[in-house]
């Protein structure tokens, strides 16, 4: 059993279970029994869903797939995890026919998952599914304040005393109920938007870190590269904004 902080929530995820997360949305695991585990994390692009999204359209798309925990009963487990075996084959194999056979199974998986959730009302089937826990209303409403003003100067000290709590005990609880120190997740946002930026601007190194928040575009740089192994200007080349 673990625990996924995905946005402002918590999700108590066990075998067999399924999430999406949409893209720049700060997330971290939090393994709740044993250190023992496996999980299978599968990073894609909405080109991998072109079919199903003219089928349904990206509104229906986004409602069945954001907000739900997909629970993949034992009876067709193994061959969805056959699935996902196959995405990975083909992943792996490097000729004119791989995307087409990453696509195709994919989508094949996507499907399993949607048509499990249509046979009943969505909203019915959200709460038969789902596990969702509301953070703490002090650390919620902090978490909020980051996110809308992540380009500001914000301390430690300034956002304890938002709430009335001592910087100390604030800072153990912050990271007590969302799993991430509160430096770790400020910079986790502040990355997650600068991420945006680089891939959907031509803004310079510098402007994107003043707007996220950073003094300098070396402290940003630092930042960066602690979360992504890459520089910003590299990570911007690597995903096709030069």
């Amino acid at each position: 059993m673990c625990r996924f902080y995905i946005g402002n929530e918590q999700y108590t995820i066990q075998k067999g279970m399924v999430l999406f997360i949409p893209v720049n949305v700060t997330h971290r695991t939090f393994y709740i029994n044993s250190p023992l585990h496996e999980r299978i994390s599968i990073e894609f692009t909405l080109d991998f869903t072109t079919d199903i999204i003219e089928s349904i359209g990206l509104k229906h798309f986004k409602k069945i797939m954001f907000g739900h925990i997909f629970t993949i009963p034992d009876t067709i487990l193994p061959a969805f995890l056959h699935n996902i075996e196959n995405i990975q084959t083909a992943f792996n194999t490097d000729n004119i026919y791989t995307a087409c056979y990453e696509k195709i199974y994919f989508q094949q998986l996507l499907l399993t998952l949607f048509n499990k959730c249509l046979m009943s009302d969505i909203k019915k089937c959200a709460e038969h599914i789902t596990d969702i826990e509301t953070i703490d209303d002090d650390i919620h409403k902090i978490m909020l304040y980051i996110e809308n003003n992540y380009s500001k100067n914000i301390t430690l000290a300034q956002i304890s005393d938002m709430v009335h709590l001592n910087p100390s005990y604030f800072s153990k609880k912050f990271k007590a109920v969302n799993g991430f120190g509160f430096k770790d997740y400020l910079n986790k946002v502040r990355i997650n938007h600068s991420e945006k930026l680089l891939l959907e601007t031509d803004k310079s190194i510098t402007d994107i870190a003043f707007e996220c928040g950073y003094i300098n575009s070396n402290y940003f740089g630092d930042a960066f590269r602690h979360l992504n192994k890459v520089s910003p200007s590299t990570f911007r080349k690597m995903n096709g904004n030069i």
